[in-house]
């Protein structure tokens, strides 16, 4: 097109006969080719693409279509003759340069190249983007550049925010706090950063591989594969918990959830979630088992022994076998926790609960009930004798040594059985019975174990009144003291007595003071109780002094807890002060094992109370901690020897030998002694052949209420103003 002329002037210049020769009939066949033309030209006007025609070398734009005016807002006639630089387009001299090049070189038709360029362009307030190829024509000898655009500026755009769309994807999934796999034919088809961060593998590693390598063994992947399989068919969803494996075979758990993309075939695709369990599974674990263990030691507690002892019970009634509860406590575990402390006496409690659970194996149940208490279930035994063998053994095993914190402890425990039928049928009676049986082994002396009877009943239920009853005993005047005469050995002359408590209980008769003096201690009241002692003590031996005996010396026995927690010396001062009487007419009996316990304190102590004037002496001496070097450093003023060596002195070697070593003892030492427990003649004159300077016992008398005993003395005083005719003092 010149000079915007049209096709159809175009057309008839083409032909260049007119009008009246194009009717002619011998152009029919230009005719067609020019329809031909016609139709080709318009084809390419109503395509999107846009297309330019170069004349080369000199750059001169042949033909334009349609699309190109419509991409440059210039009508296609203006176009057309304009040099292909001034379209305005990015590019396009060195788009120009590159055709001239290539029609410089003659290149050939079978040389062509096709060129591909991304190009900007600014129309207007926004920016658009045209595809363009182009390449070399060569007609009739002339070469021509065509060049065909399209403008690809919302492909772009869209294409821009699908990317972003699967970024936003990626990041949204590889940043989810679960992982995301898709399977098919349980193989990992993708899965997210965080599945791969979950099970320890690198980026796009576990890629194709069977999903078999996150399980534990065959069997488990089978199994799981049939249960979820059976599910997605049915197009539900399948969760289940299971234990995987990481890369480095490390075990976890995982909660799965999957959904099949087709129900009717599973196998070709399914999307799973999984789920890091393992902290809250194991936090349930391990809530499950601290509510049938023991936090501590980790040994069954009171409620999973219970079950297991049901268990015993029922197959023992199968069987025709006994079933045995041992309740077991350590000995004086008390002043172990002080010494060791909290965190090494928990450390102890753990080494026993080893020992325990070592020296049973299988044989039994070992379980804690807290504190320093025990219980060992046996079941299924033939017998009680086969107990027995079994406790034997036992007792070998834990009384070895422990080491803790670097220190070999050497512990005794105290043991009580309670044995199936016999004693009960229930975990509450038999246990209740156990405890029985074990208190009674610590009552005889510690280390040792006690099966149940039917007398530990009788026993249980009164210490259980007595505990209930001595509370107010003071209050109601129940206690009342009696008295055991002391004689000077050779000359048989009275020089006071011993103050022991009784109890008139209005039930249980005249309770001796080993059946309630431990209980006092365990709750505190021997304090109150120490004190009525001391005052009615010094009350009654100013009545001795007033009735003519010479210097009398009442003795009263002191606990250990009168010491650590009450105010010893105000209550022997007050004493003292309300009777009237010297210091010295008291004499305060002081344990061994009081006397190393806090020994400072004690020692302190004791020499105020000797400044007051009091006499002190050591009771049951020899049966406990002896030592020279607190005798030297607390020089007390008399030993009382045990009446455990006084006993068999006239038939056992052994003890007299103790016997006159401790007489010995206290005379290099400058000390009085005093046997207690004489209960012969023959054990009176020993005495006296080994210079012991006093005694008292029921061969000299038992001890008498405070009346009887005034009118023994009175009577004893005036047989001792008159002539002896008998070769014995002794009433």
């Amino acid at each position: 097109m010149i000079d915007g002329e049209d096709w159809k002037s175009k057309r008839e210049r083409i032909i260049g006969l007119g009008e009246h020769s194009f009717q002619k009939s011998y152009y029919p066949q230009l005719r067609l080719n020019m329809d031909r033309l016609h139709r080709f030209h318009t084809l390419l006007d109503q395509i999107s693409d846009f297309l330019v025609l170069i004349n080369l070398p000199n750059g001169i734009i042949s033909d334009v279509n349609a699309a190109t005016g419509r991409l440059l807002n210039v009508p296609p006639e203006r176009l057309i003759g304009s040099h292909f630089i001034d379209l305005g387009l990015e590019h396009l001299p060195d788009i120009f340069q590159v055709m001239c090049q290539e029609v410089n070189n003659k290149c050939q038709a079978n040389e062509i190249i096709d060129h591909n360029l991304l190009i900007k362009f600014q129309q207007a307030d926004h920016s658009r983007s045209l595809d363009l190829s182009y390449r070399i024509a060569i007609l009739d000898g002339q070469y021509y550049g065509v060049m065909v655009g399209r403008d690809v500026t919302e492909r772009i755009r869209n294409h821009q925010k699908l990317t972003e769309l699967l970024r936003e994807k990626e990041a949204l999934l590889d940043n989810a706090l679960v992982g995301l796999a898709w399977v098919r034919e349980r193989k990992i088809v993708s899965c997210n950063r965080r599945f791969e961060e979950m099970f320890g593998y690198q980026p796009a590693a576990i890629l194709g591989q069977s999903t078999r390598i996150l399980y534990q063994n065959e069997d488990v992947f089978s199994a799981f594969g049939t249960k979820s399989h059976r599910a997605l068919s049915s197009g539900d969803c399948f969760t289940g918990t299971v234990m995987l494996s990481r890369a480095d075979r490390s075990d976890f758990w995982c909660e799965l959830t999957g959904k099949a993309l087709d129900p009717s075939n599973p196998q070709a695709g399914s999307i799973w979630i999984f789920s890091d369990v393992n902290e809250h599974k194991l936090s349930l674990e391990k809530a499950a088992f601290l509510s049938h263990h023991d936090a501590l030691t980790e040994l069954p507690n009171y409620q999973l022994l219970a079950d297991r002892l049901q268990q015993a019970i029922s197959v023992a009634d199968q069987t025709n076998h006994v079933v045995a509860l041992i309740s077991l406590d350590l000995d004086r575990f008390k002043t172990i926790n002080d010494s060791l402390g909290y965190t090494l006496a928990n450390q102890l409690l753990v080494e026993i609960a080893k020992r325990l659970t070592d020296c049973l194996h299988d044989q039994g149940t070992v379980s804690r009930q807290g504190g320093d208490e025990f219980l060992l279930m046996l079941p299924n035994l033939p017998d009680t004798d086969s107990c027995v063998t079994l406790l034997g053994h036992l007792l070998d095993c834990i009384q070895k040594p422990f080491l803790i914190n670097q220190q070999e402890l050497a512990i005794s425990f105290s043991l009580g059985i309670a044995m199936y039928p016999a004693d009960g049928c229930d975990f509450a009676t038999l246990l209740n019975k156990a405890d029985m049986a074990m208190y009674q082994a610590k009552d005889a002396g510690r280390n040792t174990y006690r099966f149940f009877n039917q007398s530990m009943n009788v026993s249980a239920s009164e210490q259980l009144t007595i505990t209930f009853g001595l509370r107010k005993a003071l209050e109601l005047k129940q206690f009342v003291l009696f008295y055991q005469p002391q004689i000077e050995t050779i000359s048989g002359v009275l020089v006071g007595a011993e103050a022991l408590i009784r109890w008139h209980h209005p039930d249980l008769g005249l309770i001796p003071p080993d059946k309630f003096i431990p209980i006092a201690e365990d709750t505190g009241l021997i304090i109150p109780i120490g004190e009525w002692v001391l005052k009615e003590a010094c009350k009654e031996v100013a009545k001795w002094a007033k009735a003519g005996v010479a210097n009398p010396v009442v003795a009263v026995n002191l606990s250990a807890l009168q010491f650590a927690r009450g105010d010893i010396e105000a209550a022997v001062s007050a004493a003292i002060k309300e009777s009237g009487i010297e210091p010295q007419m008291l004499e305060l009996e002081l344990t061994e094992s009081m006397m190393i316990r806090n020994t400072e304190n004690v020692l302190a102590t004791v020499k105020r109370l000797q400044l007051m004037g009091c006499k002190l002496s050591i009771d049951d001496f020899g049966t406990g901690y002896s030592s020279f070097s607190y005798l030297k450093r607390f020089a007390v003023d008399k030993l009382k020897i045990d009446q455990s060596f006084i006993r068999d002195l006239t038939s056992n070697q052994d003890d007299v030998v103790i016997v006159q070593a401790i007489i010995q003892l206290a005379k290099s030492l400058g000390l009085k002694t005093i046997a207690e427990g004489i209960e012969s003649k023959q054990a009176l004159d020993l005495l006296g052949l080994y210079h012991c300077d006093q005694v008292q016992g029921y061969y000299i008398s038992k001890p008498m209420p405070s009346q009887q005993f005034m009118s023994y003395l009175i009577d004893y005083n005036n047989k001792a103003q008159k002539p002896s005719t008998s070769d014995s003092w002794t009433i």
